[in-house]
């Protein structure tokens, strides 16, 4: 599993939100996040999704000698 950052801020306003989610990969990253924060509904509204991995939850990967 894979930790992702998803920001979302309006093309011309101040708005700005992120969160952290946990998943696959970036597209289920982008649906979990519009689940978990509240988008401002504007007509004609342009909104800035960015993604980017911050780290990896589970298996560690051994180090050989």
């Amino acid at each position: 599993m894979i930790v992702f950052k998803v920001s979302f801020s309006q093309a011309w306003g101040r708005w700005r939100d992120f969160t952290f989610v946990t998943c696959r990969s970036a597209s289920e990253a982008i649906t979990k996040a519009l689940e978990e924060i509240n988008v401002p509904e504007k007509m004609n509204d342009k909104v800035i999704i960015t993604v980017s991995v911050e780290g990896q939850v589970g298996k560690k990967k051994k180090r050989g000698k």
